[in-house]
C-alpha cells in the first residue's frame, strides 16, 4: 500500500499541519485513487470536541485550537495507519481521512481514537477531551461529496446519541435525515426567507413595591409550518451548534429594538429591554459595533437595553469575550448576570466589569414560601447580591407570598408567572391600562 500523498498542506503555529486551498472532493479522490485497493479502503472520521464549549468557557479559543491540535496529531501520528487531515474547524472539530484494512476497519478506527482518549495538559491544567466521532467507509464508487455530508450528519447524530464515543454511518440512511440537521436547515430557511416564522413574546418585569412595570424580556417563539411551535431551548440550541446563533441573535435584537421604539410613548425613562446574548455572539469581535448601528437605527438610547447572560461567560478569561464585554461597558448598555444562583460565580469575579443587574434564579425562589431552609438560602443570596449595589431581579415568581417574601427580603424587582407570562407585544400594553402599572395581588 502506498503512502498517503501530500495535499498541499501547511503548519500552524502548534505544528500541525492544515489544508490550504485543495478541496475535500479533489482530497478524497486522490486518496482513493492512491491507497485504495482489494484489502484497503478509505474512512473518513468527523471528529469533534463535546466538551468545547467548557474548554472556551474556562481555558479561552485559543486553548480550544491547541487542545484540538493535539488532538489531530495524535491520530496523524498513528504508526500503521496512514492519515491525512482534511478540515480543521475553529469550534473543536476536524474532518480526518485513514486507510484500514476492510475486514477490521471498526476495530483499526476504535484504536485510533482510543490514542487520544487521556488528559491533555492545557494551561498548567489536566483536561479531558471528550472526542465525539462519526465515522463513514468510501468505497470507489461512492460520491465523495456525499460522502462528506453523511459523516458530517453522523457526527451530529453523535452529539446527542453516543457523546465520547463513535458513531458509524449506516448505508441505506441518506434519505432519513438526522431531526437535528432538518431543524438546523428549517431554521435556516426561517432566517432567510420566511422570518415570520421567527415572533417575540415578552414577559413583564416589576417593581415589587409599586407594582410598576420597569421592562420586559424579549423571548424567541418560533412556530414550525409543519411541526407547529418549536421548543425555545431546542432552537437556540440548534442555532448554536450551526453557526446560526449570530443571524439569529442580531434577528431578535433588531425586533426587539423596533417594539421598544413603538412603545416609546407607553414607557417611563427607566423602562428597559431585557435581551438574551449567546456565549457564541460575545465570542464575535463585530458583535459591539453591529449592536452600536443597531441601537442607533433604531433611536434607541443604549441604556435601555439589558443584555443578559450566564455567570460563566462574565468569569470567563477568553480575551475576545473580555474584550466584547469591555466594549458593551463603553457603549453604554446594561450587563445583566441571568440564572445567578445555578453556578459558581464570586463576587470578586462579578465585579471585574460593571455589571447592572443580576437575575436570582427560580430554583432560588421556588421553596421560600414552604421550607424555611430555602428561605434562609434565598434570604442570603440576596443578601450577598446587594453587597454588589446592582439591581436585583427574582426570576420565576408564581404567588403572592413569594412576592412578599421578596419585598421583606429587600429584592425590589421581580418576574414570573404570577406577574405576567409572556405574551405578544400587543397584550403588554392593552389600551385599558396605560398608566404602565401592573396588579401584583
Amino acid at each position: 500500500m502506498s503512502a498517503l500523498p501530500d495535499l498541499d498542506l501547511i503548519p500552524d503555529q502548534h505544528g500541525a499541519t492544515f489544508p490550504t486551498s485543495v478541496s475535500l472532493v479533489e482530497a478524497i479522490d486522490e486518496l482513493r485513487r492512491t491507497c485504495v485497493d482489494e484489502e484497503h479502503t478509505l474512512t473518513l472520521l468527523a471528529v469533534t470536541l463535546s466538551n468545547a464549549s467548557e474548554i472556551v468557557d474556562y481555558h479561552g479559543t485559543a486553548s480550544l485550537e491547541s487542545l484540538t491540535t493535539e488532538i489531530a496529531r495524535r491520530m496523524l501520528q498513528h504508526e500503521h495507519l496512514p492519515a491525512r487531515l482534511l478540515r480543521v474547524t475553529p469550534l473543536g472539530g476536524f474532518l480526518l481521512a485513514v486507510v484500514v484494512r476492510r475486514d477490521v476497519a471498526h476495530t483499526q478506527v476504535a484504536h485510533l481514537v482510543s490514542r487520544v482518549r487521556q488528559l491533555v495538559a492545557l494551561n498548567g491544567d489536566m483536561v479531558w477531551p471528550v472526542v465525539t466521532v462519526g465515522a463513514r467507509l468510501v468505497e470507489d464508487h461512492d460520491d465523495a461529496r456525499i460522502a462528506v455530508q453523511d459523516v458530517r450528519a453522523t457526527v451530529v447524530s453523535a452529539g446527542h446519541s453516543a457523546v465520547g464515543d463513535i458513531l458509524w454511518h449506516r448505508p441505506g440512511n441518506e434519505a432519513e435525515a438526522p431531526f437535528d440537521l432538518l431543524l438546523v436547515r428549517d431554521l435556516a430557511h426561517a432566517l432567510a426567507h420566511d422570518p415570520t416564522q421567527l415572533a417575540l413574546h415578552y414577559q413583564p418585569v416589576q417593581d415589587l413595591r409599586t407594582g410598576e412595570l420597569v421592562g420586559t424580556e424579549a423571548l424567541l417563539r418560533w412556530t414550525h409550518p409543519e411541526l407547529g411551535p418549536m421548543s425555545p431551548a431546542a432552537t437556540v440550541e440548534a442555532a448554536e451548534r450551526s453557526g446560526l446563533i449570530l443571524t439569529l441573535g442580531r434577528h431578535v435584537l433588531k425586533t426587539a429594538l423596533a417594539q421598544l421604539d413603538q412603545w416609546r410613548s407607553l414607557v417611563g425613562t427607566d423602562f428597559r429591554m431585557h435581551v438574551n446574548v449567546s456565549p457564541l455572539e460575545l465570542r464575535n469581535p463585530e458583535y459591539v459595533d453591529h449592536l452600536d448601528a443597531a441601537l442607533e437605527s433604531a433611536g434607541i438610547a443604549p441604556e435601555r437595553i439589558l443584555l443578559e447572560m450566564t455567570e460563566t461567560v462574565v468569569v470567563s478569561d477568553d480575551p475576545i469575550v473580555q474584550r466584547t464585554l469591555e466594549g458593551l461597558n463603553h457603549l453604554g448598555v446594561a450587563l445583566g448576570i441571568d440564572d445567578f444562583g445555578t453556578g459558581y460565580s464570586s463576587i470578586m469575579h462579578l465585579q471585574r466589569l460593571t455589571i447592572d443587574t443580576v437575575k436570582i434564579d427560580r430554583s432560588v425562589v421556588s421553596g421560600i414560601s414552604t421550607t424555611p431552609a430555602d428561605f434562609q438560602l434565598a434570604r442570603s443570596v440576596v443578601q450577598l447580591v446587594s453587597t454588589m449595589g446592582v439591581r436585583i431581579v427574582a426570576e420565576g415568581i408564581e404567588s403572592e407570598l413569594e412576592s412578599a417574601h421578596l419585598r421583606a427580603m429587600g429584592c425590589r424587582f421581580g418576574q414570573g408567572y404570577h406577574l405576567g407570562r409572556p405574551v405578544p407585544a400587543a397584550q403588554i400594553f392593552p389600551e385599558s391600562v396605560a398608566e404602565r402599572r401592573w396588579d401584583s395581588a
